[in-house]
């Protein structure tokens, strides 16, 4: 939702009435998203730059506030806290507000409201610009730490009628709530909107995904059949020749020699059974997952429909998963991938596993120095070993796990080999339970509680 300039001017001439007030605290409540508590006024002013609800409010209404602050958050807090609010102004026809403080010097906030590239700077007595929640977006105006602040040059703004029609109280902060009620609203309503078209592409992708691995299991071959022919081509051994298409019903490559038309056919009948249970257990997860996202649990992000238009997200070595401790686990994507998650994303504190006597997955817990993984934390990890790895079907499984710093790459080796010492080794059972959890955790950000 843009807010009109008239009532962002309406909502600052209110603010007025928050002039001499200190700063009780400051948080950060998101990325773009920040909450000034003020004294002994008993207000909050909300400062959000996110997209499509950037604004500078009095809000009745304050997020949540985490317990630890971000970098950008905590700076701000140093800066501002106990500090005296002496005015808050749009210096030009546009929306950016001046929020100017005594904080022993003067201290100015800039926030830049803008529709789709809101941006918040602070600034020293000179207007030089100490701190900056987006650096890319201000020094493509201009204004990158350490430069004098200078204002965009605002486009032409139309004249608006107000979003607010319904009468409101005069005096206090009436209009800002009012104001912040209907983003919020109009927020909550886009948001919910969004969600149900996600969740309906991804049920439609899962439902597709399901069909296609029904198909592929529709199109094996039977491999007791197979095993029979290459058995029926045995025992007539002395009869077959190359060049033969068909012998007593049983098709030849006619290219290929006898031995080699047996070696096919016992092939393709070894790759029907190592096929057969691993599809089935992707048929399984994939139902699982279907199951949940129907009955309204999170979307996996490997699952996630893009928006139309919307950029790839940059591409990582890794994936990233939480364990039930609510710890980050991260696992490469294979070969050189692994190469990069272990030596070079890892540091010499986390732990490595990797299923043991099979091909498969890097597996990294980051820990920090002198801690120990928390049990679950383990076997979590090791249950992504084993499902990142050929061991993936077996019902049990053996991992190895030591300290990244032990884990050294030998010189010419190929992509993902290690070489690890001072490993220890956990014997796995597959449990299918902790495995559905831990793949609807796929994603940057910690699954919801």
């Amino acid at each position: 939702m843009r807010l009109p300039l008239c009532d962002l001017e309406r909502a600052a001439s209110e603010m007025e009435a928050l002039v001499r007030s200190h700063v009780d605290n400051v948080y950060q409540c998101g990325p773009k998203t920040f909450l000034l508590r003020l004294k002994p006024a008993k207000q909050s002013l909300l400062i959000d730059l996110e997209p499509g609800r950037a604004r500078v409010l009095v809000t009745d209404a304050p997020p949540p506030v985490p317990d630890k602050p971000p970098v950008f958050g905590a700076i701000l807090r140093n800066t501002l806290r106990a500090a005296k609010l002496l005015r808050v102004w749009l210096p030009a026809r546009d929306r950016i507000f001046y929020l100017d403080f005594d904080a022993g010097d003067r201290r100015r906030l800039v926030v830049e409201a803008l529709s789709r590239h809101g941006n918040m700077l602070l600034l020293n007595e000179n207007d030089e610009v100490l701190r900056v929640v987006d650096g890319a977006a201000a020094k493509r105006r201009g204004n990158g730490v350490g430069s004098t602040y200078t204002l965009p040059q605002a486009p032409p703004i139309p004249d608006e009628p107000s979003l607010v029609t319904a009468d409101v109280a005069t005096g206090g902060f009436a209009f800002n709530y009012e104001l912040d009620r209907m983003v919020r609203e109009e927020h909550s309503a886009k948001t919910e909107a969004d969600d149900t078209a996600l969740r309906n592409k991804s049920i439609s992708k899962l439902k597709k995904s399901i069909d296609a691995v029904h198909s592929d299991i529709g199109k094996l071959p039977d491999a007791t059949a197979l095993r029979r022919d290459g058995q029926l081509l045995l025992s007539h051994y002395g009869e077959l020749q190359t060049g033969m298409t068909k012998f007593r019903g049983v098709a030849l490559a006619p290219k290929l020699s006898p031995q080699e038309n047996v070696d096919r056919i016992f092939e393709r009948a070894r790759k029907a059974d190592r096929a057969r249970p691993q599809l089935a257990a992707r048929l399984h997860d994939l139902q699982a997952l279907l199951a949940s996202v129907e009955e309204g649990g999170p979307i996996p992000r490997q699952i996630q429909v893009r928006p139309k238009g919307a950029p790839p997200p940059p591409r990582k070595a890794y994936r990233v998963f939480w364990s039930a401790d609510g710890r980050r686990i991260l696992v490469g994507k294979g070969g050189r991938d692994n190469d990069e998650t272990t030596m070079r994303v890892a540091g010499p504190h986390d732990l490595f596993l990797h299923v043991r006597g099979s091909p498969g997955a890097h597996v990294i817990v980051p820990l920090i120095r002198g801690e120990d993984v928390p049990q679950e934390t383990l076997l979590d990890a090791a249950t992504l070993a084993v499902h990142y790895s050929k061991m993936r079907t077996a019902k049990a499984a053996d991992v190895t796990y030591t300290p990244r710093k032990f884990v050294s790459k030998p010189r010419g080796a190929k992509p993902g080999l290690v070489s690890v010492q001072r490993e220890k080794v956990i014997s796995l059972r597959r449990e299918p339970e902790r495995l559905s959890r831990l793949l609807m955790t796929v994603g940057d950000d910690p699954p919801p509680t």
